[in-house]
């Protein structure tokens, strides 16, 4: 019994000086294998290069902080067979337990497990799902169709991926932000296609790297194989992008033609990062803002950088890790006067997810997006929403926002999923 009241002794040690961001304090218990452990349970596509255990640690925490609101206490802990414990964290708004390995006083291993789990607002009784193929001419991208049972026909959407994502969920960590929005839509009798990003198993040329070969092109083959669908009806067929995807689903309608709207979800009115808005890069490397002379020469760097981007100072080298051939294609692009000039309306869906009083400059970008979408002169029927308080990904979160809190899953707002449900049946009817 002494060995396992000392084991939870231990444990619960590691677990309150996590839950009170005492990130140093923590790393100091663990083990080589306890740093290795926590590095390679945390997913890659959050991960940032460099990154260390405590660093790790610092991000799962305000991850939770996202999803789960402010830390209240180590709420239940349980030692297993004297080596292995389960310790649940709770929050204000939800709890999330990890497992952690006891090898004598130190930890070897502190693990999450969150999983993915469909929203509450999906019925999935009320829908199918097909696996299809778009056929862009020269690949084939694997897909998924979703139609709502017993209704034809029906709008149909096609879903955009954003920048990075690759799969036809448009997974990030344990978040579907297109799996929840196409479950959604269906729920309520829209049918949609999503289908994976031509870079997860094809490679394009640098020097035919550009926002058509990445994003356009495949989005219009994938109109194309919508509007094949008995189910779907042609006049009422949209496209709706998700950050990077959004910025180009005026420029998919342009390019296609006969649609009947459009939906930006999150995406930019501008294809490039503006200079002045440099300083939220800042927040990229510590949430607060709060920079080291190091960091603050490396947001000058990445300034100047925007500088040469803007001005078209560059050539066919890589910058920002992107060719030449790729930032030529955003500089000729304008994603609200597309907007403006289509004959369909639009519907721009904004986020707000910063802390106004440690992110000025942050809460100040969030504003000026919403507020260059709704002073564009889009057609009738168009419409404008900024949600308060909900991240990137439409997840409901609480400020500060992390794109950490990805990892532990959670859904598109339920309200968002209402907003394009009628805006999109609106539209569909008139």
């Amino acid at each position: 019994m002494g060995g396992l009241g000392g084991g939870k002794m231990e444990a619960r040690k590691f677990a309150r000086r996590f839950i009170d961001r005492r990130f140093t304090d923590a790393a100091s218990m663990l083990t080589d294998d306890g740093h290795s452990a926590i590095m390679d349970s945390f997913p890659d596509s959050l991960a940032e290069e460099g990154m260390d255990s405590e660093e790790v640690l610092e991000q799962c925490w305000w991850g939770l902080h996202g999803q789960y609101g402010e830390p209240e206490a180590v709420d239940e802990l349980t030692v297993h067979d004297g080596n292995q414990a389960t310790v649940t964290f709770a929050f204000e708004n939800g709890t999330e337990t990890a497992t952690l390995n006891l090898t004598g006083k130190s930890i070897s291993d502190f693990t999450f497990t969150p999983t993915y789990e469909s929203p509450a607002y999906a019925d999935e009784d009320a829908l199918t799902e097909h696996e299809v193929t778009v056929d862009t001419g020269d690949v084939a991208l694997n897909g998924l169709l979703t139609v709502p049972e017993g209704r034809t026909p029906v709008p149909g959407v096609v879903l955009v991926h954003g920048a990075g994502v690759h799969d036809p969920d448009g997974t990030v960590g344990n978040s579907k932000i297109l799996k929840d929005i196409s479950l959604g839509l269906a729920s309520e009798g829209v049918a949609s296609l999503r289908y994976e990003k031509r870079l997860a198993n094809h490679e394009i040329p640098d020097d035919a790297l550009t926002l058509d070969t990445v994003v356009t092109d495949d989005a219009v083959a994938a109109v194309d194989r919508l509007a094949a669908f008995d189910d779907v009806h042609q006049d009422s067929l949209f496209v709706a992008g998700h950050s990077q995807g959004g910025m180009c689903a005026p420029r998919i309608a342009d390019r296609h033609g006969g649609l009947a709207g459009v939906v930006n979800l999150d995406g930019s009115p501008e294809p490039n990062l503006p200079p002045e808005h440099a300083d939220i890069i800042r927040y990229e490397f510590e949430i607060d803002g709060d920079l080291n002379e190091e960091q603050a020469a490396r947001v000058e760097r990445d300034r100047e950088t925007l500088r040469r981007i803007a001005e078209g100072e560059f050539d066919d080298e890589k910058i920002m890790g992107r060719p030449g051939a790729w930032h030529r294609s955003l500089r000729e692009y304008d994603p609200v006067s597309t907007a403006s000039d289509l004959h369909v309306p639009t519907l721009a869906l904004t986020t707000f997810s910063a802390d106004e009083e440690t992110q000025p400059e942050l809460a100040a970008f969030f504003r000026t997006r919403y507020e260059t979408w709704l002073d564009a002169d889009l057609p009738e029927g168009s419409h404008v929403e900024c949600y308060t308080n909900v991240d990137h990904y439409f997840q409901s979160i609480t400020p500060p926002a992390t794109p950490h809190s990805l990892y532990f899953g959670g859904n598109v707002a339920e309200t968002v999923i209402d907003d394009l449900n009628k805006w999109i049946q609106g539209v569909s009817t008139q």
